[in-house]
């Protein structure tokens, strides 16, 4: 078992190296086979010497193949361990910053003990529960990489590695399916060393699949995902009937409305069930149909996540604006309560195009392109006005969230990576997708998320600032003051502080007042200007601060 005095000379840069040097390796091995290959078959003439040539050259090959199965191992568990290094890094910085917060050395043994005085008062209490929590998170990270990770180095050393992955395999050399246990690290890598016809005959071989795989490059994700939505392609470039998610659903639809409606012609009373079943296909066929639309009328924009999960759930969905494979600025865009496609989904994508353009037009990045997503890639809680569902006072769905965003983002860092490509990206949430994101980021990995803006935020998911994955100097917050009473609304101990109290928070502008359909005055909402972060100005004189703000922290132009 790992233990906190272990884990100070972590460093994930060197399994950065680690890594570049083991996949230049495969992919000259996986030359050199295909060329063996090439030289075997070229190998025409018949008799003793030819066939002793050819017998010679199968059992070389062989050999090799052997050794790339080796070298491809290697590779992915140096990537799973890239992974769990780059997340015990960032616990250990969080468990400095927040110590150094409160003024308390932690001791070599990683055992927390605070005088009586500390554990009385709130937040400092708070505060040394996190310090608690990261260390031993730390430590509970790197243990499981050692039980995880060190098995499969050990069977390497012992040569008792084997993958019967020959030359004439579909991917040789390499697996041939993402493991669904792998992590977005491993998935980078792996696909990274796959040919791009490859990759091509996955995508089109499981779509579904490939549509949501954290790790692989958005252009394929967006490929599949309009695989799914709109129907599998024939050889002739044809849609082909009956294939797609819109068409099935309505399908689904069509056929349960023509079974209650023989019903009641016969006078047989309808289930509350069918009844519910019927309702839950409008509300997802409602959900596919929105998103097509979108796709439809939003020049640029691609299909990053598609989820249709268990009928009765949202369609989860992300739909991007600009090349996030290619863009030096990525602005991930997190909305809360009542959050989907079929009722809002316009509105999202509107605000996400909002950030592109703050973050186009005050920060003028001078190197390279702002891409920004509108992720509904969660389950968010119903809006408790028009349904009386309460789970938006737990975060129960903030966490379950969480995780998603977590390996998205982190997909998004890895794959950039593993090109060898710098990207700086911004996690922007509003509401309760504000918690849902702070929760993420206290378990995200080293360098992933460059900065974390929180908007009309109920809590921050953390006591500390220091305690987020993301470095404390690019952590902010806005806060419109006037109608906007999500603010700090959730309790400190289950939904974190209200980020506006957070120590060492930047402070963005909060007015909001020359956005447009900002509301002056108090005969509106009280929730009136929740959502006015995003409004771009009403007219060009006027200016609504907190969203060119937001623009210039997109581009790292903000400063404290």
């Amino acid at each position: 078992m790992a233990t906190w005095a272990d884990i100070q000379s972590w460093d994930h840069n060197a399994i950065i190296e680690a890594e570049d040097l083991i996949e230049g390796e495969v992919r000259e091995a996986r030359e050199i086979i295909a060329d063996l290959e090439h030289a075997a078959n070229d190998i025409r003439s018949v008799g003793e010497a030819p066939d002793q040539m050819r017998q010679r050259l199968t059992e070389i090959q062989d050999k090799l193949d052997s050794r790339l199965n080796e070298l491809t191992e290697y590779a992915l568990a140096t990537a799973e361990l890239h992974g769990y290094v780059s997340r015990v890094v960032a616990k250990r910085k969080s468990a400095w910053e927040v110590a150094a917060e409160v003024g308390y050395d932690i001791p070599e043994s990683g055992l927390i003990e605070p005088d009586a005085l500390d554990k009385r008062f709130e937040p400092v209490a708070s505060k040394f529960a996190e310090i608690r929590d990261c260390v031993d998170d730390a430590v509970r990270i790197a243990t499981e990489a050692e039980e995880t990770v060190g098995p499969r180095y050990q069977a390497l050393a012992d040569g008792q590695y084997v993958l019967a992955e020959g030359r004439h395999s579909e991917s040789a050399g390499l697996v041939n399916d993402a493991d669904p246990s792998w992590s977005p690290e491993e998935v980078s890598v792996w696909w990274a060393l796959l040919s791009e016809s490859e990759r091509e005959a996955l995508i089109n071989k499981d779509p579904e699949k490939y549509g949501n795989l954290n790790g692989i490059d958005m252009a394929s994700r967006a490929k599949a995902n309009d695989l799914v939505l709109n129907g599998r392609i024939d050889a002739a470039g044809n849609r082909i009937p009956g294939t797609g998610l819109i068409e099935k659903t309505q399908n689904e639809l069509d056929e349960l409305n023509q079974e209650i409606e023989r019903a009641r012609d016969n006078g047989q009373e309808v289930s509350s069930d069918v009844l519910e079943k019927q309702k839950n296909l409008q509300n997802r066929l409602a959900d596919l149909n929105a998103i097509s639309e979108q796709l439809g009328q939003n020049a640029g924009t691609t299909l990053l996540v598609l989820e249709p999960g268990e009928l009765g759930e949202n369609v989860r969905a992300a739909i991007a604006i600009g090349d996030v494979d290619n863009a030096k600025h990525v602005a991930t865009f997190v909305p809360g309560m009542g959050s989907n496609f079929r009722e809002n989904g316009r509105l999202n994508v509107e605000f996400a195009k909002n950030i592109q353009w703050a973050a186009d037009t005050y920060g003028r990045p001078t190197d390279g392109s702002v891409a920004t997503i509108a992720w509904i890639g969660y389950e968010a809680p119903p809006d408790i006005v028009k349904t009386w569902d309460t789970s938006v006072i737990s975060i129960d769905k903030a966490e379950a969230g969480a995780e998603k965003l977590n390996g998205f983002v982190t997909g998004i860092h890895s794959w950039r990576s593993e090109r060898g490509l710098d990207v700086h990206q911004t996690v922007v949430p509003h509401s309760y997708g504000s918690t849902t994101a702070g929760i993420a980021m206290r378990d995200i990995g080293e360098g992933v998320v460059d900065d974390l803006v929180y908007t009309g935020s109920p809590g921050a998911g953390v006591s500390s600032v220091g305690t987020l994955g993301v470095d404390a100097d690019h952590t902010w917050v806005s806060a419109t003051p006037h109608l906007d009473p999500v603010r700090g609304i959730g309790p400190d101990h289950t939904f974190g502080r209200n980020p506006e109290h957070l120590e060492g928070i930047g402070h963005l502008s909060g007015d909001t007042s020359g956005g447009e359909g900002y509301k002056e005055g108090i005969w509106h909402r009280p929730d009136g200007n929740h959502s006015s972060y995003f409004h771009k100005p009403e007219t060009e004189d006027k200016h609504n601060y907190a969203l060119e703000d937001i623009g210039k922290v997109i581009v790292g132009k903000k400063e404290r």
